[in-house]
């Protein structure tokens, strides 16, 4: 941090580090990147008035609250992937917000994603999903990772997506409904990567 201070860097990575005191960060006017993923942070409250940051990595610690997230409106990156978090809701509020990784959670319908009007990448990998509720219609994303995830068997919303342009899926995981969806969505135009099941003898 130290380094960080004196370069006045833009971008912090702590990630995996042991910080005991976040009070030095949350002083840093000059960080408009943060990373703390992989490490025991448990407050966006302790970097409140960071409302500079574009960028947060926060996946992977300790923060079981979002709702401190309206403090940070210019963030165009989040990535809070494996929270022990029960509501996603005030990530609805990010406005700006063009990339979120919320894999490895249990994210419901996604109805706080139909607010986020920006979003262009939205990274699911691993997560559990019951419902595309939220991105019926939605008019800006153009990537959609489902790599890994627990979805629910109703995936005709996919199609409703005007500038989807890509999508990955685990192949295996996928029963026949689901496949005519991605299937379809192959036909239209969006490029599907597929991550095939490896086998390990």
């Amino acid at each position: 941090m130290d380094d960080c201070v004196r370069s006045e860097c833009g971008r912090l990575n702590l990630d995996s580090q042991l910080v005991e005191d976040y009070t030095p960060v949350a002083q840093m006017g000059h960080v408009t990147a943060f990373m703390t993923s992989y490490t025991d942070f448990d407050g966006l409250s302790d970097i409140a008035t960071m409302s500079q940051l574009n960028e947060l990595h926060i996946g992977m610690t300790q923060v079981t609250d979002l709702g401190s997230l309206g403090n940070f409106p210019n963030l165009r990156l989040l990535h809070v992937q494996g929270l022990s978090v029960e509501d996603f809701s005030p990530i609805g509020q990010l406005q700006n917000l063009e990339e979120l990784a919320i894999g490895a959670n249990a994210v419901g319908d996604l109805l706080f994603v139909r607010d986020l009007r920006s979003l262009k990448n939205l990274n699911l990998e691993r997560a559990e999903v019951t419902s595309f509720s939220g991105l019926r219609n939605h008019p800006s994303i153009e990537r959609l990772d489902l790599v890994d995830a627990a979805l629910p068997n109703d995936l005709s919303v996919l199609r409703s997506m005007p500038k989807l342009r890509q999508i990955s899926v685990s192949q295996w995981s996928l029963n026949e409904d689901q496949q005519l969806v991605i299937d379809a969505l192959r036909d239209s135009g969006v490029e599907v990567l597929v991550e095939a099941l490896m086998v390990v003898c």
